[in-house]
C-alpha cells in the first residue's frame, strides 16, 4: 500500500486546491489504500479524468467516497477525558466543490516528525493506520463548524491552515455501518 501511494504521488505533483501544497499526497493515497482495502472498494484512478478529484472510491454498493486523512504524531483521541486533545475530522472549504456520497476520514499515526526552521518537513515511522469513520456530505456540513484560516480551536489547540470545517471525530458514524 505504501509503495502505490508513493508512486501515485510522485506521478500526481502538487495540486490546486491540497493545503499543503500537494505535500501530503502520499498520506491521502495511503488513506484510500487503506480504505479500499477495507471495505472492497474500487480506487479512482489519475487517469479517469476530472472524477477522481471529485471522489476516490466506488463503494461496493455504488456509492462515492472521498478520503480525507490527517497526518499524526498522536493517537487520535474522541472522548471527553481530555478535552483539549479531541481531535477533529476535516474538509478544506476548497474542496467544497466536491460532491461524494460519503467522507471516510483516516488518521496516520506516525512515531516522528522531522522539522526545518520549525516547520514540519516529514513524517517518519508510520505506527498506525486508524479509520475513524463517516459522515453523509449533507450531515458532515449539517454538524461540521466553519473555522477560517488562521483561527486556533481552542478544543485542542490546532491552528487552521485553510478555510475549513471541522467535525470532532467522536460525531463521526462508524466504518462498519457502510
Amino acid at each position: 500500500m505504501i509503495t502505490r501511494a508513493r508512486q501515485k504521488a510522485d506521478a500526481l505533483g502538487a495540486i490546486n486546491n491540497s493545503i499543503i501544497r500537494g505535500q501530503g499526497n502520499v498520506a491521502g493515497y495511503l488513506g484510500e489504500e487503506a480504505v479500499a482495502s477495507y471495505l472492497g472498494a474500487d480506487i479512482m484512478s489519475n487517469d479517469e479524468g476530472t472524477q477522481k478529484f471529485n471522489h476516490d472510491l466506488i463503494l461496493l454498493d455504488g456509492r462515492r467516497a472521498e478520503v480525507k486523512t490527517k497526518r499524526r504524531t498522536v493517537p487520535p483521541c474522541e472522548t471527553n477525558e481530555n478535552p483539549k486533545r479531541i481531535h477533529d475530522a476535516s474538509v478544506a472549504d476548497t474542496s467544497r466543490h466536491q460532491k461524494p456520497d460519503l467522507y471516510i476520514f483516516v488518521s496516520l499515526h506516525f512515531g516522528e516528525v522531522i522539522k526545518k526552521n520549525r516547520k514540519i518537513v516529514a513524517y517518519k515511522d508510520l505506527k498506525d493506520v486508524w479509520l475513524l469513520g463517516q459522515k453523509t456530505l449533507e450531515a458532515y456540513f449539517k454538524l461540521a463548524t466553519f473555522w477560517p484560516k488562521g483561527k486556533v480551536d481552542p478544543t485542542n489547540g490546532f491552528v487552521t491552515r485553510a478555510d475549513m470545517w471541522n467535525l470532532p471525530i467522536n460525531k463521526l458514524d462508524s466504518i462498519k455501518k457502510i
